[in-house]
């Protein structure tokens, strides 16, 4: 284990977070237009549907990247990474 899994792994989970906020963003979005479809304002529904169609699609990246970060093996190496890297710091300090 080196450091650059471990940047790598703080990476995918700034994607993870930007990924579910986009999806939550598709949501709001889709309630927004169905808000707006049922009050017979069609033209404002279809343009919220159309842009929280591509907004939803990030659901699958959001799943993939959870699946890879939380892998057993790559959790327990990062934490038994980050506890050598803290004792070697205290045993400089």
């Amino acid at each position: 284990m080196n450091a650059s899994k471990l940047y790598v792994r703080d990476i995918l989970g700034l994607g993870l977070v930007i990924s579910s906020i986009m999806v939550m963003l598709g949501v709001i979005f889709s309630i927004l237009g169905l808000f707006n479809y049922l009050s017979n304002e069609v033209s404002y529904a279809t343009t919220y549907f159309q842009t929280a169609i591509p907004l939803l699609c990030c659901v699958m990246p959001s799943i993939l990247l959870a699946k890879v970060i939380n892998k057993p093996q790559w959790v327990h190496d990062i934490q038994t990474y980050q506890l050598e890297a803290a004792k070697r710091f205290s045993q400089t300090h």
